[in-house]
């Protein structure tokens, strides 16, 4: 698409909730007619550059315009500050995927060395320990964790990213090791004193086996929840490269690519993101699939990981 204002005007759109109409949505925030509205969604009259501004920040999207085809790509920054507000980038994190949920088609792949934050937000303890974790990693503070770490607020906002997550049907394309990171995050912790109550360090490990178990049934059935729309397609690659989500709103993308530890760069730059999905479709070509059929590739798979789950079990109540 070679003109930037209906390119910005289709992101707008994917943004809105499918009851919300595009065309009374720009006029009401411009102040023009319904008539003048169409006009501009259709590039016959040009936004002023006031304009512009008050559309991308009443809804949260970018204009993008690269010149003479420049190979540079703009990415908003989606990060915890130095004094880790945690509530401010949960919440900032919740506001996008509803966006993502509430457009009329959408799909999200992922590509993973770790589990996916949405999968652990639905429980309590290793929500906290996987947050304590990467605050400690983000700050270079030594603070203790505790089961008390966090407050209730941020858990709240975390299940409730976890249940709008399942209602988005999603491709993960996970490594060999994505189960190790959290466990070797887990062992380090208890190793090093700063998770030191055996009960709760148990508890935490059991909790990435439900995750692993809710993985399994989310493979068997092809779907998420129990609307066959929820769909969920889960494979295997040895080697990824990066951890990356793409959204594909069928008529636009977004692709969010994570950097120290969970940061976040967000860009709707369509080239880039074209060439992001390409590579995914090489790497699924690559991959061995869980979903449906894949039975015997997958309990394969879990049978390593659940083995690895008991040996640290064993490595931290025995000593």
């Amino acid at each position: 698409m070679n003109n930037p204002q209906i390119a910005f005007f289709q992101s707008i759109k994917a943004v809105l909730p499918e009851y919300q109409n595009l065309a009374l949505s720009i006029a009401e925030e411009l102040g023009i007619s319904t008539n003048e509205a169409y006009k501009k969604i259709r590039g016959d009259s040009n936004l002023t550059f006031q304009q512009i501004i008050k559309l991308s920040d009443c809804f949260d999207v970018p204009f993008l315009y690269s010149p003479k085809q420049s190979l540079s790509v703009t990415f908003s920054y989606l990060s915890v500050n130095e004094d880790l507000d945690m509530i401010g980038y949960l919440q900032n994190l919740l506001d996008n995927i509803k966006a993502i949920k509430n457009s009329n088609h959408k799909h999200i792949t992922i590509t993973t060395d770790d589990i996916p934050l949405f999968h652990f937000f639905k429980y309590p303890e290793l929500t906290r320990f996987k947050l304590f974790f990467w605050a400690n990693s983000t700050s270079n503070l030594e603070i203790p964790f505790s089961a008390s770490f966090l407050s209730d607020e941020i858990i709240k906002i975390s299940q409730e990213l976890h249940a709008t997550y399942l209602e988005i049907p999603s491709t993960e394309i996970w490594s060999k090791d994505t189960i190790s990171g959290t466990l070797e995050q887990i062992r380090y912790a208890f190793e090093a004193g700063h998770l030191s109550d055996t009960e709760l360090a148990v508890k935490i490990v059991e909790q990435v086996r439900y995750c692993l178990t809710d993985m399994n049934m989310y493979a068997i059935s092809s779907k998420k929840t129990i609307d066959p729309n929820h769909t969920f397609n889960w494979y295997n690659c040895d080697v990824l490269g990066s951890i990356a989500y793409l959204v594909d709103f069928k008529d636009r993308m977004t692709c969010y690519n994570r950097f120290n530890t969970f940061n976040y760069l967000r860009t709707e730059d369509q080239a880039y993101c074209s060439q992001t999905k390409k590579w995914m479709q090489g790497l699924i070509m690559k991959s061995v699939s869980f979903s449906g059929q894949g039975e015997k590739h997958r309990n394969k798979y879990l049978y390593h990981a659940f083995a690895e789950c008991d040996k640290l079990l064993n490595e931290i109540t025995n000593g």
